[in-house]
């Protein structure tokens, strides 16, 4: 037996003990209880266990607390109603009659032009009583409510009982074609009204027409005027003339000595007739005023007024009955003449008669102009227009003249920037130009310079020679600028920065026009075959400080300069240009693809090209290098002619910007290079080949030459930027660096049009310049001791540890 046997066993007999006291007091308490008493309401007495037996014992019921209905059934609820009317006001009185009316809960649904509505819990009073009140706004319509008496504990009905309450009547016009039709009107009342203008006819009968005896067209059946009436050209409707009514517009300002139009043409006679004898006179003027009107008999006359101050003019006209006058007030001022253009510049030839320099106002009237200095001899400027006439017989250097024009406000200035040399370079041969004009070609020439991409400073030094023969020159450059540059990604990332090349560039001394056409115009489409193209990709020309100039299409084919200021991403190549729009590609060739102004660009003090040389955006790009006269040369193209910065000069020899005519086709961005570009005639300044025939400084006689551009006629992108065919006869084959051609011969572009992640090199240039193979992660393989050391410790230490 387990220590628990005599645990159970006290506890047994514990409960016994427990339990006996337990039934010993139940005993004792029913032998109590069947001695009790109940004591009904009425006084009555009954057995206490008769209490809350589910019967009624007592007469009175008070025995039970709660009646079980199941054994006392009542009879249905019986319910009544009746509608009641005070003043007004009604509502419904009803009664229920039933044993127990307060477990009696009366349900009701009532429908009235508002829509259907119900309840279930309307209660009645101790003795059945209970009232109702629709609350219906709308009593348009019948309202009919159906009420039923519910008994809750036994869930049986009384019968349905309906209240009708009858719609309120509005009176009004029921009819729909009567003027007067009420659509809320319930009740007809009579007023419908069928003559709406009260003629006394109805509106069915009415005719419609002129109804003025005294017009052209009255129409004795008309009882509606329709307003159509007709009347004689001098008649106003009453048989009386109606005056014309004058309209000298708003006063007027002007300076004094300009010419001001009086103008009263919108004067109108309501009646139609004509205008006759207009006039026009000043009835009150400035002191010493002698002013007078220009063709005062005209409904525009002109008035030149003549001196500061208030003219009052008043202007008459008549209809040959009546007459009308208005006067307006022309103030009249002076401010200082302002005139255009600003600044003009001109290189002439000695002997040969200028194109004529004018000039207008934008500003006050002009009293008198002037030049200084005086200008050089054969030349006239007259002093009432400004304008610069005649033909020099005198050299003059750059010279810059201020024209002034005055009133007694003031002067406006304007600038002529004139120099005269002899007839200019020989446009046939250009041979000494650009022996004059090629940089880089003596030591003194030749700035050190710096890749900013590169640690410390490179002084780097440009080089050029020139030789001549019979037809061509020989321009043999190193490739590098004469400016501080950036190599970009090349150098950065791939480690091939600028480095001095070996270029041979033959240039025809004598340009001439090509006009064989037939040429394959795949990279020039829009010339349609009509000139050379140049390359899309690679040299085109060569700057005079001997750097390529390249086409406009990057590596993978799109507009590297386009992409630079944002106008796609490229996303085939990383493409990055740098100062001056230039950079360098594999095996260190440095080169231009647009701008290259960076070599006549000169700092100032506390400058430096990295931070001052704007390319924040193509509409600044052109005023790094603007001084107000026409741009220096900045290369030479492979046709031999030259090729000029972004200012030259218009029609007119003024000095602007000079715009492409290029333009993006319809939903292009310059992602697909030149294909993505159309030629739009007069766009801008230049043609399709992006240059036109006109005078330089240099070729003040005229040459066809090309200009740099960043922004076309419209402000976009400057496409192509240099050029991108020949005018004249280009022969490629003899042109570029390394002595065969192209700025790079048949191997160049790498890095850009062909090389690592772009494409297989051109046949015969292995792996790149200098027969460089594809760009290599790892070059070749070294083993170190120390590593197989590292190694076989390492295995020593988890042979350790596994045995552990």
């Amino acid at each position: 037996m387990s220590k628990a046997a005599p645990i159970a066993l006290i506890g047994i007999l514990v409960f016994s003990i427990v339990g006996y006291i337990a039934i010993d007091n139940t005993n004792d308490e029913t032998k109590d209880a069947e001695d009790a008493v109940f004591v009904c309401d009425n006084g009555d007495e009954i057995s206490a266990d008769l209490q809350n037996n589910g019967f009624e014992d007592c007469i009175d019921s008070s025995d039970e607390d709660v009646i079980d209905h199941t054994k006392h059934l009542h009879a249905d609820p019986v319910l009544e109603a009746i509608l009641v009317d005070v003043d007004g006001d009604q509502f419904i009185a009803g009664n229920v009659i039933h044993d127990h009316p307060m477990e009696v809960r009366i349900n009701w649904v009532m429908e009235s032009a508002e829509g259907v509505s119900s309840g279930d819990n309307l209660a009645t009073d101790m003795n059945g009583a209970w009232s109702f009140a629709p609350e219906v706004e709308d009593r348009s319509q019948d309202i009919s409510i159906t009420f039923r008496a519910h008994n809750l504990p036994e869930d049986t009905w009384s019968e349905n009982i309906t209240i009708l309450i009858t719609a309120e009547l509005i009176d009004g016009c029921t009819n729909s074609t009567a003027n007067n039709y009420n659509s809320n009107a319930t009740n007809d009342d009579g007023s419908c009204d069928f003559d709406q203008d009260d003629d006394g006819v109805l509106d069915s009968d009415e005719v419609t027409g002129c109804t003025d005896e005294s017009a052209n067209n009255y129409n004795s059946e008309a009882t509606d005027d329709d307003g159509n009436c007709e009347y004689d050209q001098n008649s106003n409707n009453t048989g009386e003339n109606t005056p014309p009514s004058c309209d000298v517009g708003d006063d007027l300002s002007s300076d004094v000595n300009e010419l001001v139009y009086l103008d009263a043409s919108n004067s109108a006679d309501a009646d139609g007739d004509s205008l006759q004898n207009p006039s026009w006179q000043v009835i009150e003027r400035p002191e010493n005023s002698t002013a007078q009107i220009v063709n005062p008999s005209n409904l525009i006359a002109e008035f030149t007024p003549d001196v500061i101050g208030g003219f009052t003019i008043e202007f008459y006209v008549d209809d040959g009955e009546d007459f009308c006058k208005e006067t307006l007030v022309l103030t009249a001022v002076i401010t200082t003449p302002e005139i255009t253009p600003y600044t003009v510049s001109q290189s002439l030839t000695n002997g040969t008669e200028m194109a004529e320099i004018t000039f207008s106002s934008i500003g006050g009237h002009i009293e008198s102009m002037e030049i200084n200095p005086e200008l050089p001899t054969g030349l006239s400027f007259d002093n009432m227009s400004g304008r610069i006439s005649g033909i020099p017989t005198e050299l003059l250097s750059e010279t810059t003249f201020t024209v002034y024009a005055n009133n007694s406000a003031g002067s406006g200035t304007a600038s002529v920037v004139l120099s005269v040399i002899e007839l200019g370079y020989d446009a046939t041969d250009l041979a000494q130009f650009w022996m004059d004009f090629f940089q880089c070609q003596s030591a003194e020439d030749r700035p050190s310079v710096d890749d900013l991409d590169t640690n410390g400073d490179d002084n780097f030094q440009c080089e050029v020679s020139i030789t001549l023969n019979e037809t061509h020159l020989i321009i043999t450059t190193n490739g590098i600028p004469n400016h501080d540059f950036e190599s970009m990604l090349a150098c950065t990332q791939g480690g091939d920065c600028t480095s001095e090349q070996n270029y041979v560039w033959s240039i025809p001394r004598s340009p001439a026009n090509d006009t064989t056409g037939g040429h394959d115009s795949t990279d020039c489409p829009e010339s349609n075959g009509a000139y050379e193209c140049a390359p899309a990709r690679g040299s085109i020309a060569v700057a005079i400080n001997g750097v390529p100039l390249y086409g406009p299409e990057d590596g993978p084919g799109g507009d590297a300069v386009a992409a630079e200021h944002g106008a796609f991403v490229e996303d085939r190549q990383p493409i990055d240009l740098g100062i001056c729009h230039g950079h360098n590609a594999m095996g260190g060739t440095y080169h231009y693809h647009a701008d290259s102004n960076c070599m006549h660009w000169h700092p100032k003090d506390g400058e430096n090209i990295k931070d001052d040389y704007d390319m924040s955006n193509p509409q600044v790009i052109a005023q790094n290098t603007y001084d107000g006269n026409h741009s220096k040369v900045i290369g030479v193209a492979y046709d031999g002619y030259p090729i000029y910065g972004f200012w030259g000069y218009d029609d007119n020899m003024s000095i602007v910007e000079m715009k492409s005519s290029y333009e993006l086709k319809e939903g292009e961005t310059g992602y697909n290079g030149i294909d993505d570009y159309k030629f739009t005639e007069g766009l801008g300044d230049l043609d399709v080949c992006n240059g036109h025939f006109g005078p330089t400084p240099d070729f003040p006689q005229g040459i066809y030459h090309y200009h740099t551009t960043m922004q076309n006629g419209d402000g976009d992108m400057g496409f192509p930027y240099f050029l991108i065919c020949y005018h004249g006869e280009a022969d490629m084959s003899s042109n570029g660096g390394n002595g065969n051609g192209g700025g790079g011969g048949d191997c160049e572009g790498f890095g850009e049009t062909w090389g690592p992640g772009i494409g297989p090199p051109p046949e015969g240039c292995e792996g790149g310049p200098g027969g460089q193979s594809e760009m290599s992660s790892v070059d070749n393989w070294t083993f170190d001791p120390m590593v197989l050391l590292i190694i076989g410790l390492c295995g020593a230490t988890a042979w350790s540890i596994r045995r552990k």
